[in-house]
């Protein structure tokens, strides 16, 4: 397909950084794939979903900005608990495959605040850099009425939302799932979780780019192992954030 005369579609990618720290943890730890996200990968995979989705070229949809929010810990707290070096190497990753990061100051209640900042600034981002399609990595519920006023400029809406259960050692096991209401709202909602173990076996490349491979990298130790259940101070508030309202 020729790309002459034919217009670059446009794609901003914004992640909910705790939300995509558990969904890395599960693949590496509690399923059979056993590896760890690759954010290049991942990127890799969006543009040809949303070119599979607009009846596009994947050469003309490009990622043209990328955001990473996050509540994080304190330097001296997170090197106290081991969790430095680990952050800084993911930041790294994050800085290598351009995507910009937001932190806000992790308190007793855990994140606070930063979900709010991610749909102010992706808002404000769609309306000054009119993007086509808009990426959301998250779960919450929350996020409908950014969704709702992304409509409203235009701009088509992905959501790479999933639905798995995290177990860890000497706690309950937690299931973590997609607002349906979030679900419903996106213009390309993409389960993420079907979609992996449908095609699980088949020799997808897109499907298998979404996985590191290979010797140990640093985003393979990196992906924000910091803060955890068992270190972060959480509390049921905080928790709700966490695990994701339905």
């Amino acid at each position: 397909m020729s790309g002459l005369g034919q217009k670059l579609t446009r794609i901003g990618v914004f992640y909910d950084g705790n939300f995509f720290r558990l969904v890395s943890n599960h693949y590496l730890h509690s399923h059979p794939r056993q590896a760890r996200i690759s954010l290049a990968g991942l990127h890799h995979f969006v543009r040809h979903r949303v070119a599979l989705e607009e009846g596009q070229d994947p050469r003309l949809c490009q990622v043209v900005d990328a955001h990473y929010f996050r509540g994080r810990l304190r330097a001296q707290e997170a090197d106290e608990r081991n969790l430095l070096l680990a952050e800084r190497s993911f930041e790294d990753v994050l800085m290598r495959e351009g995507i910009t990061t937001h932190y806000l100051p992790m308190g007793p209640q855990g994140e606070k605040g930063i979900d709010v900042w991610l749909a102010l600034e992706a808002f404000e981002l769609a309306l000054h850099k009119r993007f086509d399609v808009l990426v959301l990595i998250a779960c919450d519920g929350d996020f409908v009425p950014l969704l709702r006023k992304l409509a409203t400029l235009g701009t088509r809406t992905m959501l790479l939302g999933w639905n798995f259960t995290v177990s860890e050692p000497g706690r309950d096991d937690r299931e973590t799932r997609t607002a349906q209401s979030l679900v419903d709202e996106a213009t390309y909602p993409v389960l993420m979780h079907q979609l992996i173990d449908q095609q699980a076996g088949r020799g997808d490349a897109l499907v298998d780019g979404l996985f590191l491979r290979g010797e140990p990298r640093p985003e393979r130790s990196a992906v924000a192992e910091a803060p955890t259940a068992d270190t972060a101070p959480w509390t049921q508030a905080a928790c709700s954030a966490a695990w994701c309202r339905t």
